[in-house]
């Protein structure tokens, strides 16, 4: 019975973190979530409105710099969700990663996500649990030399020479990736690894509309300038947050499942994309057309996503939803609303 299962959520406030919280309740399970700090109430509130979430979420504060924070969250939980390290971009100083020498760059940009990866799963191994399932990013997915079409096993971003070209917040994820799998493998744990990039849809708590992917919409919506002042010639990767927490759970579901999945819809050019949000916000906070044609968008083959039985919202659709979603002044208004 999944009733009677215990999973954690390690980072249970972030983005995809609170949707697999949502998605795991929605399914019948107890949740340990951690958090950096389980008292703000700026975020538990949210987190403990979600159906389901008196009886059967238990919130943990944790971090990621300290192994023993997590222990309580794990005890008897069959499997760890670990989604509590999001990209860094700038060093402690505030200088940002492109700005950093060699040393620097490893040591404050991918080192830390590194190291607290592998503190969560100490942590685990401690605790006994043996199904690890770890978000991680298209970014690295970005091998040497070009392949025409993306697979989870051609598509492997070489570290050593991201960081030779001071691309260190690119490096942190495939370095930290090769540093679980090979844990795992050493400790018996099985290990799935997703690989989302621009995520939408509605979201658990309103801090996730102030920047990320869903900035770009409450801009939009706004009338306001995104990201861009013209239309990009590449291209974006783009899924439902609520489908890649179902493949997260559905990665844990299948005793089969291991490895990394592609946690995407697909890919669009963003000369596309922003034809199609132009479909749902006004015309003043749109970019100037592309000066020309766009770039090829990125090709993947998806027969291991698929294999997860997902079946995942198209792009049209994800974008009505989120606009949808925006237009009806979630969370009373008070964010994304001008």
């Amino acid at each position: 019975m999944t009733s009677r299962k215990t999973l954690c959520v390690a980072g249970a406030s972030g983005l995809v973190g609170s949707n697999i919280v949502k998605a795991a309740l929605e399914r019948g399970y107890h949740v340990n979530g951690t958090m950096r700090d389980a008292g703000d109430d700026d975020k538990r509130r949210y987190l403990m409105a979600l159906p389901g979430a008196g009886e059967r979420l238990t919130l943990f504060s944790a971090d990621a710099g300290d192994s023993t924070s997590f222990d309580a969250a794990l005890e008897g939980a069959d499997a760890v969700f670990i989604a509590c390290l999001p990209p860094i971009y700038r060093a402690q100083d505030g200088t940002p990663a492109s700005g950093l020498d060699r040393q620097r760059g490893y040591d404050e940009i991918v080192r830390p996500v590194e190291e607290g990866c592998l503190n969560v799963l100490r942590a685990t191994d401690r605790q006994g649990v043996g199904n690890v399932i770890l978000c991680s990013s298209t970014s690295s997915t970005n091998p040497p030399e070009p392949v025409a079409v993306k697979t989870e096993a051609n598509a492997v971003s070489d570290p050593e020479r991201q960081i030779a070209a001071g691309k260190f917040t690119a490096a942190e994820k495939i370095v930290m990736e090769r540093a679980v799998r090979e844990f795992c493998e050493g400790h018996g744990q099985r290990l799935c690894i997703l690989l989302p990039t621009m995520m939408l849809g509605p979201v658990v708590l309103p801090r996730h509309l102030e920047n990320g992917s869903h900035s770009l919409l409450v801009r939009l919506s706004r009338g306001e300038q995104g990201w861009h002042q013209s239309v990009p010639a590449g291209s974006m990767s783009v899924s439902h947050v609520a489908d890649v927490a179902a493949l997260f759970l559905a990665a844990y579901e299948d005793p089969r499942a291991q490895g990394r999945y592609f946690a995407v819809y697909d890919s669009w050019s963003w000369r596309d994309l922003y034809a199609e949000f132009a479909r749902h916000v006004p015309a003043s906070g749109l970019p100037a057309p592309l000066d020309g044609e766009p770039e090829a968008p990125t090709r993947f083959d998806f027969t291991r996503r698929d294999s997860l039985g997902v079946a995942m919202r198209d792009i049209p659709t994800t974008i009505a939803e989120t606009c949808e979603w925006l237009k009806g002044h979630p969370f009373g208004g008070a964010v994304g609303q001008g």
